[in-house]
């Protein structure tokens, strides 16, 4: 990807630290996955906490990570894009 357009000489590349804001959307993205894998295997055992679930939520989201990168910084791309042009 070019560092500049070469009609307007527009940057496209990002502040350093613009995407910070990025780790706590992250955060609200893993805690919700937390959550909908704890509701979903919930039925699976005999009590509302049960310490086998912590290593099935524990897998589920360590494979989510990249997924969870990316993710949460085209959410904090799009917070800030500006759509009056």
């Amino acid at each position: 990807m070019n560092s500049h357009c070469s009609y307007c000489n527009y940057k496209f590349e990002k502040e350093p630290g613009y995407f910070f804001g990025a780790m706590f959307v992250s955060y609200g993205v893993a805690v919700l996955e937390g959550l909908l894998t704890y509701f979903c295997i919930r039925p699976f055992f005999d009590s509302n906490f049960d310490l086998w679930m912590f290593p099935i939520i524990a897998f589920v989201l360590l494979s989510l990570t990249f997924f969870n990168i990316r993710f949460s910084r085209m959410i904090w791309i799009y917070m800030f894009k500006n759509y009056s042009n």
